[in-house]
């Protein structure tokens, strides 16, 4: 056939193929918006009452905007097919390849569905920058995780039957275009017409594209439309949160990161600001501070345990009658207890770089970065063996997670120990063993003459929650009468006994660790919080602040204790150096010592600042339940100064000490 055989112009077969691809678009943002309608349809309690029907609508026309964007995106070919006919005979071709659209775009929509579902219901947000942690994690261990904790088999089940029907209405949907061939024919004797007709579809779908008919496209900033911040989170489709969490975590690794976190970049204004000096010309050199040696009986043995997921909320007065870390309370009471206490991040992995580096997360995952192949000189480790001590880590987990052994071995540990390491390690789940076996297992290897400092994290409190914990002890059968009224039944009296299992095995080893070691010092946190509380509205300090008690008889005998006390993970390392260290020792740090009085008493974590009395995040204020008396800071300064924080740490890990004109 030749060229001009394969050449037949004409308007009806495009404008009838293009009318198809509208009926296509149409559905791919019905299935995105019932997606919608389904997530917030289930997750209604953690809406908050006070929410209007026109704070409703305005979610879901938002979020046809985001959804429009990318279902005509995901049509670009199919379009260009149908373009096509207007000059070529194509239109099996363009049927076809609609059809095939049709069918992969609701296909993946349904995975995608799925997916998110159960990120929404752990985390309480559509894909954000925690998608992250599948990536980098152990990938076996998050699916048999998942298998174990979410109903998998039922989303599936109703992902597949979204998918068939779906797929079923819309192909028969599409076999037909709007207008009526009549119609076509008698709209196709007027040229003004058909250009009007065309334009019009074609102004739709650009429109659709843009997600806008205003001078610009529609953007992140136009999901936070209502009153209720988890209803803006579900303004988003999967497809465009995923794509915001990739740019933004793009945009931190690259060079414009620092922007990103430091508005201006002005990264020696920055130091100045949380340094409160000059006259430095690198950051190692303005984060080092000289040990004032507070303690008489330093430690032999430190126990620097990071406990997983445990919270501080349990350990609240309103709380107390759940009884669900009792040895927690009983140790801050004999040591030291911090409420005001922030975690590095809200993943295990990333505060535990941030405490092993010294430098806080800035969102470029450090534990790959390539300047983390050798320790900092804020680092934890390093610091620690300069004192004399030998340095352990054990970890409940095993250490190819994150690629934990490496790293902990090029930030200095010495020797590492992974849950392959403690006995019977089947009786654990894909996450590691059990706690008791972790906290048996250090007993039993450490030397009760050799110094050590003892990195630990342990894995219990952590999904599948599969324990038997009513036959470990646990007794918390049903909720106290007096907390009745906060609990909505979405979290298991059973899953709070792992946090309580968790709290009995960290006592337990304290008090044995204490007989074996009598001049032992321990440090015990949360890695994060655990995103499980008694229902779906916790204050702002309920889910992010995680524990600090510093216990040790001995070694705190004759400590001065300030009256009020607030920080960080980032605070951990220094307040145990000054512990550890005779007077004038040299060390690194961003933080600083929190039995310091003279300290400015305040801790920064990702984004937020903690001070005795008061907790700030995204310029929001909220006094905390025990902060009568104390002045909140001003939430601007506040911001500025975790912005610099933050930029510090970024600049530190990316480009390295030397500042600008130094």
């Amino acid at each position: 056939m030749t060229y001009r055989g394969l050449v037949r112009p004409s308007w009806s077969r495009f404008f009838v193929e293009l009318q198809k691809d509208l009926k296509l678009l149409f559905f791919l943002i019905l299935s995105l918006q019932l997606y919608r309608f389904f997530i917030v349809f289930v997750f209604r309690s953690a809406i908050a009452e006070s929410v209007s029907s026109a704070d409703y609508g305005l979610a879901f026309f938002s979020g046809i905007r985001f959804d429009a964007r990318v279902s005509m995106l995901s049509l670009i070919p199919s379009l260009l097919a149908s373009l096509s006919c207007g000059v070529f005979d194509l239109q099996r071709f363009s049927t076809g390849l609609r059809n095939w659209t049709a069918r992969l775009m609701l296909l993946l929509n349904a995975i995608i569905f799925s997916a998110n579902y159960m990120f929404v219901t752990e985390y309480k947000d559509t894909f954000n920058q925690w998608v992250f942690g599948a990536i980098y994690d152990d990938f076996g261990a998050v699916i048999k995780s998942a298998w174990s904790t979410y109903p998998v088999v039922t989303i599936a089940f109703v992902a597949v039957c979204f998918y068939f029907l779906s797929s079923k209405l819309a192909l028969k949907a599409i076999e037909t275009p709007i207008a009526s061939e009549v119609w076509l024919h008698r709209l196709g004797r007027s040229i003004p017409m058909k250009v009007v007709a065309t334009t019009l579809v074609l102004c739709l779908m650009t429109f659709s594209a843009r997600g806008s008919v205003a001078h610009r496209p529609v953007q992140l900033k136009d999901a936070g439309v209502t009153r209720d911040s988890f209803l803006n989170r579900m303004v988003l489709n999967p497809w465009s949160a995923l794509r915001y969490a990739i740019k933004h975590h793009s945009r931190l690794s690259g060079v414009s990161g620092l922007e990103t976190l430091l508005p201006g970049g002005d990264i020696v204004g920055a130091a100045e600001r949380v340094f409160g000096r000059t006259g430095f010309h690198n950051l190692d050199d303005a984060m080092q501070r000289t040990s004032q040696g507070i303690a008489e009986n330093r430690p032999q043995h430190i126990f620097f345990i990071v406990m997983e997921s445990m919270d501080n909320w349990p350990m609240m007065e309103r709380y107390q009658s759940m009884e669900l870390m009792p040895e927690m309370a009983r140790l801050g009471r004999e040591g030291v207890q911090v409420d005001s206490f922030l975690s590095a991040s809200y993943g295990t992995m990333i505060s535990l770089a941030a405490i092993m580096t010294g430098l806080p997360d800035v969102g470029v995952i450090t534990n790959y970065q390539p300047s983390a192949q050798a320790p900092f000189p804020t680092s934890l480790a390093p610091q620690f063996k300069g004192l004399g001590y030998e340095t352990n880590l054990f970890y409940g987990g095993y250490l190819s997670w994150q690629r934990l052994d490496d790293f902990s071995r090029n930030q200095g540990f010495e020797h590492r120990y992974g849950g392959n390491h403690m006995g019977d390690w089947l009786k654990g789940n894909e996450w590691g063993v059990d706690d008791e076996l972790l906290f048996d297992f250090i007993l039993k290897q450490l030397d009760k003459e050799t110094p050590s400092f003892n990195f630990i994290m342990s894995t219990s409190y952590h999904p599948p929650y599969d324990l038997d914990v009513y036959g470990k002890g646990f007794n918390l059968k049903e909720i106290p009468q007096d907390l009745k009224e906060a609990y909505d039944g979405q979290v298991s009296l059973d899953v709070l006994g792992h946090l309580w299992y968790s709290d009995h095995e960290v006592g337990r080893f304290v008090t044995e660790a204490e007989k074996r070691f009598p001049n032992a010092l321990f440090a015990i946190t949360g890695d994060h919080w655990s995103r499980r509380f008694l229902n779906e509205h916790p204050s702002l300090y309920e889910r992010t602040s995680v524990p600090l008690v510093l216990y040790g008889k001995k070694v705190l005998e004759g400590v001065e204790i300030p009256e009020q006390m607030a920080g960080s993970h980032m605070d951990i390392m220094p307040t145990l150096f000054e512990l550890a260290a005779p007077e004038g020792q040299t060390y690194y740090s961003l933080g600083s010592n929190i039995l310091d009085s003279k300290r400015v008493q305040m801790g920064i974590g990702r984004g937020m600042m903690v001070t005795p009395g008061a907790m700030i995040s995204e310029g929001k204020v909220e006094t905390l339940p025990f902060g009568a008396g104390t002045l909140a800071p001003d939430p601007d300064e506040a911001g500025r100064l975790v912005q610099a924080w933050q930029g510090l740490g970024w600049w530190r890990i990316m480009k390295g000490s030397d500042l600008p004109g130094g």
